[in-house]
């Protein structure tokens, strides 16, 4: 069995050296899925994922895989959002990210959505995402460092900035809190703040290799037009994905 990890921002290099047994991949893109020459057994844990300057991973290649019997796992990103569309096909979520796509509770693209430096840099996170806001929000919230009042103005104004240019000390400045506030909270997030897309990355993987989910029936896969263009777009003929 090989597990096939796609991942950048979410996992730090170290997150990835520990795990020297998968087969890392950097975020996908449309038709990376239909580029890999996985079989059945083989399982995929899709993690994170281009959306905005390149073409995201399409769910026909997601089903493609899924009826040759290759299980995909999704979590923290745009694994989490493909998860959470494509679950009644067999395709598997794991983690409280994709538990709120799924149940509805979230339904933004932008609550993943982050500004993330290329390879050479590690793929570094430059920009907030909203459900690691939500998460640090939270946890501040029951440890009683931050008022409820507090957390659901942070989070508005969090909401009002673009996913590219959101971070912490910009949010608190749009909110009404002291600059005393502002400089306790920042100082509480940089020494106890979590990021939830970590944890949840971390998760998928360790379901991948522990076999901690449960394999679904392959559903019955049908060709159209739209998969053979992108298969020739990847520079694969049509014939190359029966």
């Amino acid at each position: 069995m090989t597990i096939i990890a796609f991942a950048g921002p979410s996992l730090a290099a170290a997150d990835r050296a520990a795990h020297p047994d998968v087969d890392w991949r950097p975020p996908a893109e449309a038709g990376d899925l239909l580029r890999l020459r996985a079989a059945e057994g083989d399982v995929v844990c899709l993690i994170d994922g281009y959306f905005d300057h390149l073409p995201s991973i399409r769910h026909k290649e997601i089903l493609l895989l899924l009826s040759r019997g290759i299980s995909i796992l999704g979590a923290s990103s745009i694994g989490a959002l493909r998860a959470a569309e494509m679950h009644s096909l067999g395709m598997i979520g794991v983690g409280p990210i994709y538990r709120a796509f799924a149940s509805g509770r979230l339904c933004g693209d932008d609550e993943v959505a982050l500004v993330h430096a290329p390879e050479d840099w590690d793929w570094k996170a430059l920009s907030l995402p909203l459900v690691d806001c939500r998460a640090d929000l939270h946890r501040a919230v029951r440890s009683r460092f931050v008022e409820p009042g507090e957390a659901r103005e942070a989070l508005n104004a969090a909401k009002s900035i673009h996913y590219a240019d959101r971070d912490w000390q910009r949010l608190l400045g749009e909110t009404s809190l002291s600059a005393m506030r502002q400089k306790a909270i920042l100082d509480w997030v940089e020494a106890l703040g979590i990021s939830q897309k970590r944890l949840d990355a971390l998760a998928c993987v360790d379901a991948a290799k522990k076999r901690k989910f449960r394999k679904q029936p392959a559903p019955s896969m049908v060709r159209t037009s739209l998969l053979d263009a992108l298969a020739r777009e990847c520079g694969l003929t049509p014939e190359e994905l029966s």
